[in-house]
């Protein structure tokens, strides 16, 4: 007679979902089709709460990955040492598309202010979630991006920007990208415009367009980008950095 025999057994009596889990693994593969769509749109949530966007149920490489996840999580559990199903399938849900978001992001060498462009998503907090919450070490391979993230907010907030103000106000195009950029680099590059934008929050807009040659409106509309880009160029921060550096050598 083992001890928890001996005294009871204090373990909780397993959930639905939990004995269900039990009886797949021991041979019943007819329930697995259907607790998978079953907690389908639990999948999704997860997904979405990775992603901070929509899941397209017709077309995502996010969705058949977290579908695969639910699946391994259903083959690996542990009733003796995994305390529930959902929280475990979450978990692995979670690492699966993290893997998936840090290899697309190493093949393509994405410039993070494209995930500010998200006209279908309405939910701007969700922005600066991506960066903060789900695996708070790994967005992108390690906790350097977390890290110049956080300084980066509180160098923006001192300007009067936050993260979600840069939604709609980062150049759809590549070659805007580039143009406003350039404009970041003369303001960083001349001392005296430097000075006037970092002591007074704002682009000295007489100074700067007696150098460069861009109409007004551009530039105004462009000006929260140029600033963060600003900020950046004049900073430590290096992953950052080499954003910026991407997109001059014809990234996205």
């Amino acid at each position: 007679m083992t001890i928890l025999n001996l005294f009871g057994n204090s373990r909780k009596k397993p959930q639905p979902i939990e004995e269900a889990v039990v009886r797949i693994k021991n041979g019943d593969t007819h329930l697995k089709e259907g607790l998978i769509n079953d907690y389908k749109p639990f999948i999704l949530k997860v997904i979405s709460s990775v992603t901070g966007k929509f899941v397209d149920t017709k077309n995502s490489d996010e969705l058949s990955i977290g579908l695969m996840a639910f699946n391994e999580a259903i083959e690996s559990f542990n009733t003796e040492k995994n305390a529930g199903f959902l929280s475990f399938a979450e978990m692995v849900i979670k690492r699966r598309i993290v893997d998936h978001m840090r290899k697309d992001y190493k093949n393509r060498k994405v410039y993070p202010f494209t995930y500010f462009q998200d006209s279908d998503h309405k939910d701007k907090n969700t922005i600066e979630n991506k960066y903060m919450v789900v695996d708070a070490n790994t967005y992108f391979d390690n906790v350097e991006l977390k890290e110049e993230i956080d300084l980066f907010k509180t160098r923006l907030k001192g300007f009067g920007i936050s993260l979600s103000d840069l939604v709609g106000n980062v150049p759809k195009h590549t070659d805007s990208k580039k143009l406003a950029i350039s404009i970041a680099r003369v303001l960083s590059e001349n001392k005296t415009l430097s000075e006037l934008l970092t002591k007074k929050k704002t682009i000295p807009m007489s100074g700067l367009l007696k150098i460069v040659k861009v109409n007004r409106k551009t530039i105004e509309r462009n000006r929260k980008f140029i600033i963060a880009v600003f900020l950046i160029i004049n900073s430590k921060l290096e992953v950052l950095q080499e954003y910026v550096c991407n997109i001059e050598k014809g990234g996205k």
